[in-house]
């Protein structure tokens, strides 16, 4: 099965599926700038495994304070799952990582550099 191709937004490297995270950042392997998943992604994948870990605790009879417990107990482990191999039939979109630079560097983008004037232009 021939997978979609995802390339990094800013320079256009080809991002194998197994370096794309589909939950938070990751490096593009050519420029390295910081790529991720949308967060709706992995929204959508923990909303999926929650319905998929009721439902299939339902069809083999689990019933009130069990179903939760064996819910709860096996959630985790299917969500973790989900966010491996889900990214191989269904790749997510891939956007630079916004909020992930310390606020020295984002100011000093929005800012441009500063200047130091140690001395007074007033006196000679």
């Amino acid at each position: 099965m021939k997978h979609p191709i995802r390339l990094c937004v800013k320079c256009g490297a080809l991002l194998k599926c197994q370096e794309i995270l589909a939950a938070g950042p990751f490096p593009c392997p050519i420029c390295h700038t910081q790529l991720q998943a949308p967060s709706s992604y992995g929204r959508w994948l923990g909303l999926g495994s929650l319905l998929l870990a009721v439902a299939g605790f339902l069809c083999l009879g689990f019933t009130s304070l069990r179903l939760v417990w064996a819910v709860l107990l096996s959630w985790f482990p299917i969500d973790y799952l989900a966010l491996q191999f889900v990214k191989y039939v269904v790749p997510p979109r891939i956007e630079i990582a916004l909020g992930r630079r310390p606020l020295r560097q984002a100011v000093r983008e929005i800012m441009g550099p500063a200047e130091l004037n140690l001395r007074n232009k007033k006196r000679p």
